[in-house]
């Protein structure tokens, strides 16, 4: 999921829980109603939550594709030990 900038969150997990519950027709007393399910899950199951904030939360994928491929092209003609990259915020204190 992460390779496509989709995240696993709460209301995530109780919407699938609800959809599962329809499909597979789970009796109401066999249903976990609360939440509690979910850390356990996720414990589990090695799931974390990430919040994304600024930026990353707004990217365009497909242009980020793109853009790494042309990156690609111009640095295609110099040696590894020549290419490196400068951290700007490094500017700032």
């Amino acid at each position: 999921m992460e390779a496509k900038g989709e995240s696993v969150s709460g209301p995530m997990l109780r919407e699938k829980r609800k959809r599962y519950k329809e499909e597979f027709e789970v009796p109401d007393d066999q249903c976990l109603l609360s939440d509690g399910w979910i850390s356990s899950f996720c414990w589990t199951y090695k799931i974390k939550e990430h919040h994304r904030h600024g930026e990353a939360d707004s990217v365009d994928l497909a242009a980020v594709k793109v853009e790494r491929a042309c990156i690609q092209k111009v640095l295609a003609p110099y040696a590894l030990r020549d290419r490196w990259n400068k951290d700007e915020s490094v500017l700032f204190p």
